[in-house]
């Protein structure tokens, strides 16, 4: 997959999924962006629908930046939103990785914009000796509305964001990299980004008695239905705690998911009938349910990943 080679030589570690049935197609991590991604024909294709619930709940609860990655139907150069996932063409992610970041152009129900650096808005302004007044003048918007762009609370429809850029310059807008993605995907998100708690959707009774004493400890858990592992969680265990637990499976899953938990920086976590096993910086093991098993204790023997 030429995108994966594109990730390696901008030295992200790379995790694939050569199967093609879960939600991610590759994870791909380097400091400062850890990114899903799912590379689909369009958002048409007919499990579309399926892979991107998945790939919005892995990413909200291990922190990653999701991404449908198309081969047609999306405009190049824009982020097109799609059941809560940030979604771009093959092209505008290999510009990304290349060092190509546009301005950050997206479409919304009320049309297409552009996201707009406020407080550039507003410096720049000032520099150039503009009231507010002249501005919303020279744009041919309320003085409303240029108070709404400063303060970040509004962003600007194509035509406004070029003569801002006419005007004040390029810095007044953002650029559309991964990192403006991720902050535009939990903007997006909000309280909706909660879910429903993983153990009361599984039915099997050793998971869900797992999943009952991780919620206890405060952990937000939700399922995985398009994934190598069953559920994805975080919480806190002294800092901020991420797992990925897999009622043990075939040799294959289990490798794909201790490989998809480094790159995550998440802890990988099995249990079966013969015990619980979890792995961080090290491998600890342990009976999978004893009513007096600390499960706070066996994550900090595992070690912070």
């Amino acid at each position: 997959m030429r995108l994966e080679s594109s990730l390696r030589a901008r030295g992200f570690k790379v995790v694939s999924n050569p199967s093609g049935d879960y939600s991610f197609d590759l994870l791909a991590g380097k400091p400062g962006d850890v990114l899903a991604i799912k590379v689909l024909e369009d958002l048409r294709h007919e499990k579309a629908r399926k892979y991107v619930d998945d790939l919005r709940s892995l990413a909200l609860s291990l922190d990653v930046v999701p991404l449908v990655a198309c081969e047609e139907g999306i405009p190049e150069g824009s982020l097109v939103t799609y059941k809560g996932v940030p979604s771009l063409s093959l092209e505008t992610v290999d510009k990304i990785l290349n060092g190509e970041e546009g301005p950050f152009i997206y479409f919304s129900k009320g049309g297409v914009y552009v996201k707009i650096r406020g407080d550039s808005v507003k410096r720049l302004r000032r520099e150039k000796g503009l009231s507010l007044g002249d501005l919303s003048l020279k744009l041919g918007v309320t003085r409303r509305m240029v108070y709404e762009y400063e303060t970040g609370r509004s962003d600007a429809t194509l035509e406004v964001a070029y003569k801002l850029m006419q005007l004040l310059g390029e810095e007044v807008v953002e650029k559309l990299s991964f990192k403006n993605i991720a902050n535009y995907f939990m903007e997006q998100s909000g309280e909706s980004g909660r879910g429903v708690q993983a153990s009361r959707i599984v039915k099997d009774p050793l998971l869900k008695w797992l999943l009952t004493r991780l919620e206890e400890m405060g952990f937000l858990s939700r399922v995985l239905e398009k994934a190598p592992f069953n559920v994805a969680a975080k919480g806190q265990v002294g800092e901020k705690c991420k797992v990925v637990i897999k009622k043990s499976g075939s040799s294959e899953e289990e490798t794909l998911t201790v490989d998809a938990a480094k790159i995550c920086g998440s802890y990988a976590l099995f249990i079966n009938g013969e015990g619980l096993r979890l792995i961080g910086e090290r491998e600890v093991r342990a009976p999978s349910r004893p009513e007096n098993l600390n499960l706070k204790e066996i994550f900090e023997s595992a070690g912070s990943q």
